[in-house]
């Protein structure tokens, strides 16, 4: 099948969430024999690109105008997709961003391709009201693309309730491989934090203060912190607490290093859709620590591989990262952490969202 992949930002620009589950499985479709492309921005002269066996078409990011501040995100960004869709000769366009899906639906009216519309965050009421137009922008997609998929059950419920359809769940995932690391285990009790903690919806402030209680029990505890070079977060966390610090994670295997080094890896954001960071610390063998509120009960699946807190709960967050450390001493842990996240595999994914796909283009034909 020729796939276009289509969001606003990529990497190596943003390397958040959604942008490294589009790279991760565009490589996954590209591996298996599909015409991947990926359609997106950035701020220098329109680029095509070959990059690990996918083209990606960059065109140039427009300005955001002042009066668009309160509408949805990357505005700008939809012409270039909505263009680029009715010119190009694909199956199938999934759009990873409302704006995207939006102009992909309007592509489609004039002979684009068929539409799937993905959601990467919960769309709560707080959510679909935050933005002018965002409530009829998001129904209109959830009532018009071919597919409509979020990342968990957990976002999932939201999608029903607000924007009136069953969605297909399809998590993201990890290539598995990339996070194997000969890194010895930390002789103190450390926590790593690969969230960007710029963003505000990451609670650092909850992270460092659970922290605090952590180390009164704890005094040997370290917090070691993934500095993030996204430039769409510019605000500033908190200042570190005593016995943490920053690192780079840039590079290859260096991602996987802080991972394995690490005793735990703790995700404070409340009511996450997924939680891509614990997918990746369970792949490296680490046990992790997320809120009861979101995606993350559904990653552990049962199994002993971490522990999870009430959302904003400082104590019962420096509870649970105490019972991630004594998960991290057991010796069968690293062993039932990798094998869970073989579960979030992309080889294992890829059909799944492939499925998606020929179901699309079967009723397109």
């Amino acid at each position: 099948m020729r796939i276009a992949l289509v969001h606003p930002t990529y990497w190596p620009e943003v390397r958040r969430g959604s942008e490294r589950v589009i790279h991760d499985l565009g490589v996954a479709l590209a591996e298996r024999g599909h015409d991947v492309t990926v359609l997106t921005t950035h701020d220098g002269p329109s680029s095509l690109a070959i990059e690990d066996g996918m083209r990606v078409l960059r065109a140039r990011r427009p300005p955001q105008p002042p009066g668009l501040a309160a509408y949805e995100y990357h505005l700008t960004s939809a012409p270039a997709a909505y263009w680029r869709l009715r010119r190009g000769a694909f199956d199938v366009a999934h759009c990873f961003f409302p704006t995207d899906a939006w102009a992909a639906l309007r592509a489609r009216e004039r002979g684009g391709p068929p539409v799937v519309a993905t959601n990467h965050g919960v769309p709560t009421r707080e959510y679909l009201v935050a933005r002018r137009y965002r409530l009829d922008m998001q129904l209109r997609i959830a009532r018009e693309a071919d597919e409509c998929t979020v990342l968990s059950e957990a976002a999932a419920r939201p999608y029903r309730r607000y924007l009136l359809r069953d969605p297909v769940i399809l998590p993201g995932g990890v290539l598995a491989a990339e996070f194997e690391s000969d890194a010895e285990r930390a002789a103190a009790p450390t926590f790593f934090c690969a969230s960007a903690l710029g963003d505000p919806r990451k609670r650092a402030g909850l992270l460092f203060a659970a922290f605090e209680r952590v180390r009164a029990v704890r005094p040997d505890a370290r917090l070691v912190v993934a500095r993030s070079r996204d430039p769409f977060m510019s605000a500033e966390p908190p200042a570190l607490p005593e016995a943490a610090k920053w690192i780079d994670v840039e590079g290859p295997g260096a991602l996987a290093r802080a991972y394995a080094s690490a005793w735990a890896t703790v995700n404070a954001a409340p009511g996450e859709a997924f939680g891509l960071v614990l997918v990746e610390s369970l792949a490296a063998g680490t046990p992790v620590v997320g809120d009861s509120s979101g995606a993350t009960p559904e990653i552990l699946g049962g199994e002993p591989v971490g522990a999870t807190f009430a959302p904003d709960d400082e104590a019962d967050l420096a509870r649970a990262m105490l019972a991630a450390l004594e998960l991290a001493e057991r010796p069968e842990t690293r062993a039932a952490c990798k094998a869970r996240a073989q579960e979030y595999d992309w080889a294992r994914l890829a059909e799944r969202y492939e499925a998606v796909y020929e179901r699309v283009v079967a009723r397109a034909r």
